[in-house]
Formats: C-alpha cells, structure tokens, sequence
C-alpha cells in the first residue's frame, strides 16, 4: 500500500522554471497517480487563473485539471467578503479570483475597503502610491503571499512579497498573508485529496516546508528551486525527503512503503 494517500504538489522550481520544464517530473507525477495517490498542485504564484495554471501543466506535458489546483490568489480573495472594494495590486490571476468572489475592483483609494496584493512584472510607482494612500485612509491589508523571490527560466526574480514589503514599509500597516506559509492553502488543497497521510513537495523551506510541517505532514524539499543544497542541510524543521528533482523524489517516497 502506498505510504500516502495524497500529495500536494508545488508549481515553479518544481514543476518548472519560468517557461522551461524540469526534465522527469511529468512522469513522476503520472507514477505518483498509478501508485493510486490522490494528487493536487498547490502554488503561491497569484499570476494566472487555476484554468491558466492547468493549461500550462498540459502544455508541458502532465495530466492536470483546474479542480486540482489551488493558488494563492483563490486564497486571498476567499479571505474578503463579497461586495467589499478592493484596490489590487496584481496579475491578471489575481484580479480575476477577487472579480470571482464578487468583489468590486476599484482604482481610487478612497474608495478602497481593501489593498490585495501579488506578483506584477509591471507594477509601477504611481500604484504603489495609491495603495499606500488607501492603507494610510484605513483599507485592510490581504497579500496573496510573501514570497521575495521566485525562481524563473533565468534565474531568481523578485516576488510577490517584494511588493507586500514596499507597501507595509510605505504604510505601517501589515498584510494579512493567505498563501504558504499559512494554514488556507494546505487547507484547501487537503479538502481536495483522499483521507489520510499527506505530503508537501516544494522548493523552498520558509514557505513549503514550515507550512505543511506546522500541519503534521510530511515533507519533500526539491533542489530545482530557491532552497540549495545548503540550505536544505540546514533547515529546521528538517525535510522528511530532500532529493535533487521531483523525479528523484517520487521514486525514494515510492521506494518507502
């Protein structure tokens, strides 16, 4: 019997990098599913819509389905109340799953009830001054994730967490935080897998593995990723599997039954 009933999965540094596959892990994804464990995506990355998120998993080659992914923009907006105003500072994946829940968008931050943030490659001086003057004005505070940095095709880039950062130092204000770390996203990601012992696969320990340990599971940390083998050595609390790739991964979990 397997020793997991389901696995959640992380997206970049995993997955891929930016536009790139990293070679072997659509087919331990598919081994994982053979093996008869349950398996969901789950990411921080507010960029793109579930069905976007999908469509780029198939385009790589993976057997995926929008009902099996859960982001960190779906996260944020079920943390507002529909009806609410809300100034965002984010993708198109983000501003899509706020307009979802029902929310109004607005630009004016007088009008704003609240500031949500993610990734944006463009986001610029003059709204990061309107969400700064709505979160002076009293709008609540909701990020989709902290994460500084991401890693891409060419590198390690500036994350979400970066713009967060900007408006919390501009504002004084905090940002309540929906993506890992925190409990939402592990939580709603669980809700789509079979009872019974979970594990986390990701590339970064601050987000992926302090998160689903805080939840009792077990961990798998990735060097594809943000977190080097260095790193890894040294996190705390220490990953359950460290291995080089996903693929790498899947077959010591496969192989510990």
């Amino acid at each position: 019997m397997p020793r997991y009933a389901g696995v959640v999965i992380d997206l970049d540094g995993v997955c891929y990098r930016g536009p790139e596959l990293i070679a072997g892990s659509p087919g331990a994804v598919a081994r994982l599913r053979r093996a008869g464990i349950g398996v969901t995506f789950a990411t921080n990355n507010a960029t793109r819509t579930r069905q976007q998120a999908a469509d780029k998993l198939v385009s790589l080659g993976f057997e995926a389905a929008p009902d099996e992914i859960v982001t960190s923009a779906v996260a944020a907006a079920d943390l507002i109340a529909p009806g609410t105003a809300c100034l965002v500072i984010g993708a198109y994946g983000l501003r899509e799953a706020v307009r979802e829940r029902g929310c109004v968008l607005v630009d004016d931050p007088a009008q704003a009830q609240v500031v949500v943030t993610g990734l944006d490659k463009k986001v610029d001086y003059e709204q990061l001054t309107r969400g700064t003057r709505a979160l002076l004005a009293g709008a609540r505070f909701v990020a989709s994730n902290a994460d500084g940095s991401y890693p891409d095709a060419d590198g390690i880039s500036p994350g979400a967490g970066a713009i967060m950062a900007a408006l919390e130092k501009a504002s004084g204000v905090r940002a309540e935080v929906a993506g890992k770390p925190e409990p939402a996203l592990f939580q709603a990601a669980a809700a789509r897998l079979p009872d019974g012992p979970l594990l986390m696969i990701g590339d970064r320990v601050e987000t992926d593995v302090h998160g689903a340990a805080a939840l009792g599971w077990d961990t798998g940390l990735v060097l594809t990723g943000v977190t080097d083998a260095a790193a890894a050595a040294e996190a705390d609390p220490a990953p359950t599997y460290i291995a080089d790739d996903l693929a790498s991964l899947v077959d010591i979990v496969l192989d510990d039954r």
